[in-house]
């Protein structure tokens, strides 16, 4: 009897997966995309055109490479470069090393990516809106 439920016990353990914990990740963000729109509370806003300011993420790598053909008219945007960030299935993506802030809740609609700096507003209430286009 105590092997049948040993046997019994065994199966019910090797039968368990652990496929619940797997987290998916919204891989329509995994492109690139282009800026439409940079908004915030600072000086005038942008005057964007096709080819300024481009953003790719990668799954591969685990980063966003940023072309910002702009950077020395508009110091505020991020900077070209490569950025690590962590992806989250509640549509938030961390972009570490920037320098205003790092947290972002997205939103992709269609061709269109909404990105918007999650600040605590006890602290302040910067908000900064970002829209890209999928190229």
């Amino acid at each position: 009897m105590k092997r049948i439920m040993l046997l019994l016990m065994c199966a019910v353990v090797i039968s368990c997966n652990n496929d619940d914990d797997t987290v998916s990740v919204d891989t329509n963000l995994l492109e690139q995309w282009e800026m439409q729109s940079y908004i915030f509370f600072g000086p005038q806003p942008p005057t964007l055109e096709e080819g300024d300011v481009t953003w790719s993420f990668s799954n591969i790598s685990g980063n966003l490479t940023i072309v910002n053909n702009v950077e020395t008219e508009y110091e505020y945007l991020p900077e070209s470069g490569v950025y690590e960030v962590t992806i989250l299935p509640d549509n938030v993506v961390i972009i570490e090393g920037l320098p205003w802030g790092n947290v972002y809740n997205y939103e992709i609609m269609d061709n269109q990516l909404f990105l918007n700096f999650q600040d605590d507003p006890q602290i302040s209430d910067d908000e900064l809106s970002m829209t890209f286009e999928r190229l």
